[in-house]
C-alpha cells in the first residue's frame, strides 16, 4: 500500500511546495475575468480541506477530475484574501494499481473502526438480557460492512468516514459511567439503545466509493433516520420473536433520542434509560463539533462560528 502522502492540509504554510495524492471533495469548472477557464476544487485529506485552483483547464479536465477523484498532484501553497489555497501546477488521476489507503484521504474516525466494532460487539455479547442481546447482535452482524464504514452526518456531527461507528463508541463508553454513577439504571437496556439508536442512518443516507455521504435516499427524505431506525427494530424484533414489551422500549428510545419534535422525536423520553440516551447524545455530538473547531484555534483566541451550535463561537482556553 502506498505510504507517501503530503503534508498535512492541516499543517500547510504559505509558501510550501507539496506533493502527493488528494480526495477531490468538490470540483466545479468555472471561467476567470480573462475568460479563461480554471477548476475550482477542493482538496481533502483526513486532517481537512483546502480550496485548490487549476488554471488554464483543458477541455473535458471537469469530467477527468470530477468530485470523488483521488489525484495526485503538486502544489503551490498560496494565501487569497486571508485564507490558504493551493496554486495546482500537475495533476493526473491516480489508478487502481496504487492501492491508496482511502482513510488517509477523507476525514476519518480517529480510532480503527475494526477496534471500535469490536468493543461494542463486546458490550453487546455482555448483555445479559437473552433478547436484547439477541436483538443488538442481529444489527450489528447485518450492518457490520456499513457500519465499518458510514458516517453518522453529511454536514454536522461525525460526518467523517467511520463516523457513526465513533458516535456509538464514544456514548457507550459514557453510559458505563452512568450505570455506575446511577446503579438503578437497566444497564442492558441503556447498552441496546446507544448501539441502536442511529442504526436508521444506514437507510438514510447515500454514500460515495470513499465513505462520505452523497445525499439521502428517498425515505431518508420522506421519513428520517429515528421513524427508520425505529421500524427497524420492530421488524428485527417481529422476526426475532422478542417480547413486544421489550422491543417497545428500545423503539421508544430511538424516537425520542432527539428530545423535540422540531429535531425529529416526537415523543421525549418517559424512562430514565431513555433519557440518559438523548443527553449521552447530544453531549458527544456537541464536544465532537467543539473540538474539531478548536483543533485549528489557537490558545487563548475564539474558534470560527460552529454552524451546529447555534453559531456559537467557543474559546481555546489556556489553563
Amino acid at each position: 500500500m502506498v505510504q507517501y502522502y503530503p503534508t498535512k492540509v492541516s499543517k500547510m504554510t504559505k509558501g510550501d511546495n507539496v506533493s502527493g495524492y488528494f480526495y477531490l471533495k468538490t470540483s466545479e469548472v468555472r471561467t476567470s475575468n480573462q475568460n479563461s477557464r480554471y477548476l475550482d476544487m477542493t482538496f481533502c485529506d483526513n486532517s481537512g480541506e483546502i480550496n485548490a485552483k487549476m488554471w488554464n483547464a483543458g477541455d473535458g479536465d471537469e469530467i477527468l477530475f470530477r468530485a470523488g477523484t483521488i489525484v495526485y498532484a503538486e502544489c503551490l501553497v498560496k494565501e487569497f484574501q486571508g485564507s490558504l489555497q493551493l496554486r495546482v501546477d500537475t495533476m493526473r488521476r491516480t489508478s487502481d494499481s496504487e492501492d491508496i489507503d482511502i482513510s488517509k484521504l477523507v476525514p476519518s474516525a480517529p480510532e480503527k473502526p475494526e477496534v471500535m466494532l469490536d468493543m461494542i460487539t463486546r458490550v453487546a455479547e455482555a448483555i445479559k438480557d437473552p433478547d436484547l442481546k439477541k436483538l443488538t447482535l442481529y444489527f450489528l452482524e447485518k450492518y457490520r460492512e456499513d457500519l465499518l464504514i458510514y458516517p453518522a452526518a453529511k454536514s454536522f456531527h461525525h460526518s467523517v468516514r467511520s463516523g457513526l461507528l465513533y458516535h456509538v463508541y464514544t456514548m457507550l463508553r459514557g453510559a458505563r459511567h452512568y450505570t455506575e454513577l446511577y446503579p438503578e439504571l437497566n444497564g442492558d437496556l441503556l447498552f441496546t439503545g446507544v448501539i441502536l439508536h442511529d442504526i436508521g442512518k444506514i437507510r438514510e443516507m447515500e454514500l460515495m466509493d470513499c465513505g462520505l455521504v452523497s445525499g439521502y435516499t428517498v425515505e431518508g427524505q420522506l421519513l428520517g433516520h429515528i421513524t427508520l431506525g425505529a421500524g427497524m427494530v420492530e421488524v428485527a424484533a417481529a422476526e426475532l420473536k422478542t417480547p413486544r414489551h421489550k422491543a417497545v422500549l428500545v423503539e421508544h428510545m430511538i424516537l425520542s433520542h432527539h428530545y423535540e419534535p422540531e429535531y425529529g422525536s416526537p415523543k421525549k423520553p418517559a424512562f430514565p434509560e431513555a433519557e440518559i440516551l438523548h443527553y449521552l447524545d447530544i453531549v458527544d455530538s456537541r464536544m465532537y463539533d467543539m473540538e474539531l473547531a478548536l483543533a485549528s484555534t489557537r490558545p487563548g483566541e475564539f474558534s470560527e462560528k460552529i454552524n451546529s451550535l447555534d453559531k456559537r463561537i467557543v474559546l481555546k482556553t489556556e489553563l
